[in-house]
């Protein structure tokens, strides 16, 4: 049987907590819900957290995700890094689909 995290109150971040961190024990817990009582939920919980934010193969993999800049919400556009951005955005535009220089097969 499938559980759905967001159904349940044992998954619920507490206020202050790190999104990214809730978001990985809401994960890991999620499936076990349903076979396991609050308080053992809450006894993972506590133990993953400090699992994840200081063994020392797990805690700079969870440094590295926080450093990553957050998901965009929305579309749009997004600026490039690097010499050759703008160059490689005026190459595609004036391309046409039959001179040869638009991709796909011949």
């Amino acid at each position: 049987m499938t559980q759905n995290p967001s159904e349940h109150d044992d998954l619920d971040s507490a206020d202050g907590e790190d999104p990214l961190l809730a978001s990985c024990l809401d994960d890991a817990l999620g499936p076990y819900l349903g076979a396991l009582s609050p308080e053992e939920i809450e006894d993972y919980r506590r133990f993953l957290t400090v699992f994840i934010t200081t063994h020392p193969a797990a805690a700079p993999l969870y440094d590295r995700l926080r450093a990553r800049p957050p998901v965009l919400s929305e579309s749009g556009e997004v600026a490039r890094e690097g010499a050759g951005a703008e160059e490689s955005m005026a190459d595609t535009a004036g391309a046409n689909p039959g001179d040869g220089t638009f991709g796909g097969r011949r």
